[in-house]
């Protein structure tokens, strides 16, 4: 407004009335600005200052179904319109939700809790647990509410007071710095170190579960980060800066511990499943390959087809050898009959030559070497009978021999045939193991394509099974680095709580300072 109307029993001011009139009051103003700001001063060095410490997790999705639906949900609710089509492809971002429903449940926090004995608190001193007590939990379902002081004694030893809404639980009058005693459900000792020097008064609070939760909800914050990013802040803030961190990296690490603990997807029972097939599979992949190279190496069967093919192609060359054999012995035998007949049982000698047109002897050389010798003596008598007689002792010694040649000729043919016969049933022998061998192929066929099947399809199995193998192994590594840890908490400075920041305070000291002490002037104004 323009100018401050304050209504009085004399009428009515103006601003610059009301600004001199307040200045009158200045002490007043003074004194107010100068009482809160000491009274915030006093409080922001005097109240028990608390430390955080922070971590980061990137948590991704357990199916790529649902890391696709996320992301394209980001990508919609940034496009105008989007934003129903991005909620209905919120698959992503509820598997986002219920993890960090996990890290706030209860099963985690116990175990942090208990891990830490978290139920026992040092009110005084408050910069750190370890350093004047040690804790640990050693029933969690046993709980005591109540406060223990320690009063330092000469000998090193500390005096024990209790009060809270428990009844003494049995503590002794005494605590002696290096024996543990049990208070509840904690057993608790204070260090060695106390024995030479240590602080004169020790006091600590034991709180009950339900109070620890309490107190977990008020200075620990899990939520993801702003930006639709897959990273989840944990902070938890506390006077015992080292107790903090530790906080925090407990509740982290159980937490991942349980995910990879529990997680056991179908990818993993998977793994274990095929594991076990592709060991039983491979041993009958071995039996079965062991099987066929043993078949092989008894029956000498390599490739059925191709040797049945050439044994066929064997007996029809021996069979055919085994006609022309018997052929030709039938037709020497025959003419071997004729000349007998016209020999006349040997008396005309000069029938024998003509077995030397039997087609298979006149290429022999044996043949052709009598037949020659036969011409020439031929040749030679007859010059000899023109000029001798047939008694001529000459002439009939060359008559003589013409004889026996002839006679030479002659047993040729049977030699011949003789051999024609050896070599015929040398041959019919041979067609007939060819033919025994032919028949028993088609069993060893049958048991060679039994075997080879098997081998074919156990190999194609473990084939099969090996390739789901390893891509079971690989979903099921991926699925293990789902949960990485991007930033580690860390113990906080001891110049840097994160409440109450002096600085600030001491200016928003000043700042409620100042307006207060103008309320309570303008209050004296107006009244």
């Amino acid at each position: 407004m323009t100018g401050v109307e304050a209504t009085t029993d004399s009428g009515s001011l103006t601003g610059r009335d009301l600004a001199r009139r307040i200045s009158r009051r200045r002490y007043v103003l003074l004194v107010t600005w100068a009482a809160v700001f000491i009274a915030v001063a006093i409080w922001a060095f005097v109240a028990t200052p608390r430390y955080r410490s922070e971590a980061r997790l990137r948590i991704d999705n357990q199916s790529p179904v649902g890391a696709a639906a996320s992301a394209l949900s980001d990508e919609l609710s940034s496009v105008p319109g989007g934003s129903a089509a991005g909620g209905l492809l919120s698959l992503g971002k509820d598997e986002l939700e219920t993890e960090i429903g996990v890290l706030k449940s209860n099963r985690i926090a116990d175990e942090m809790i208990d891990s830490l004995a978290l139920g026992v608190r040092v009110v005084k001193p408050a910069s750190s647990r370890v350093a004047v007590l040690h804790a640990r939990t050693v029933d969690p379902n046993v709980d005591v509410d109540g406060t223990l002081t320690l009063s330092r004694q000469g000998d090193g030893h500390y005096r024990t007071g209790w009060s809270g809404h428990d009844s003494n639980p049995k503590i002794p009058a005494t605590l002696i710095p290096g024996v543990p005693v049990q208070i509840g459900g904690f057993a608790v000792m204070l260090p060695l170190d106390l024995l030479g020097s240590g602080p004169s008064k020790i006091v600590v609070k034991f709180l009950p579960r339900y109070k620890v939760y309490k107190l977990l909800d008020k200075r620990m914050t899990i939520e993801r980060q702003e930006g639709g990013s897959r990273l989840v802040e944990v902070t938890y803030d506390d006077p015992d800066r080292v107790l903090a961190a530790q906080v925090v990296s407990v509740l982290v690490n159980d937490y991942m511990q349980y995910t990879k603990s529990t997680e056991r997807t179908q990818d993993t029972i998977s793994v274990v499943e095929l594991r076990a097939q592709v060991d039983s599979t491979f041993r009958k992949l071995t039996a079965s390959e062991s099987a066929l190279r043993l078949f092989q190496e008894q029956s000498r069967l390599i490739d059925p087809k191709e040797q049945a093919t050439d044994e066929v192609k064997r007996i029809a060359a021996v069979s055919t050898k085994v006609d022309a054999i018997a052929a030709e012995r039938n037709a020497l035998s025959r003419m071997l009959q004729i000349i007998g007949q016209r020999s006349n049982g040997g008396e005309d000698p000069a029938a024998y030559r003509q077995l030397a047109t039997f087609p298979s002897l006149i290429t022999n050389r044996a043949i052709q070497d009598l037949l020659q010798t036969l011409v020439d003596l031929e040749n030679k008598r007859s010059e000899m009978g023109v000029r001798r007689t047939e008694e001529n002792a000459e002439y009939k010694q060359i008559s003589d021999r013409i004889t026996e040649v002839e006679r030479e000729l002659y047993q040729v043919g049977p030699q011949y045939l003789e051999s024609l016969d050896q070599q015929l049933a040398s041959t019919v022998h041979t067609a007939t193991a060819l033919s025994d061998t032919l028949d028993a192929l088609p069993a060893a066929a049958t048991r060679y394509g039994q075997l080879l099947r098997a081998r074919t399809v156990q190999e194609a199995t473990y084939v099969a099974l090996l390739k789901e193998l390893k891509a079971a192994e690989l979903k099921d590594l991926l699925r293990q680095d789902r949960i990485r840890l991007v930033d580690v908490p860390r113990v906080a400075n001891r110049d840097d709580p994160q409440f109450p920041k002096k600085k600030v305070m001491l200016v928003l000291g000043a700042v409620l300072g100042s307006a207060l002490g103008v309320v309570a002037v303008f209050g004296l104004e107006l009244w």
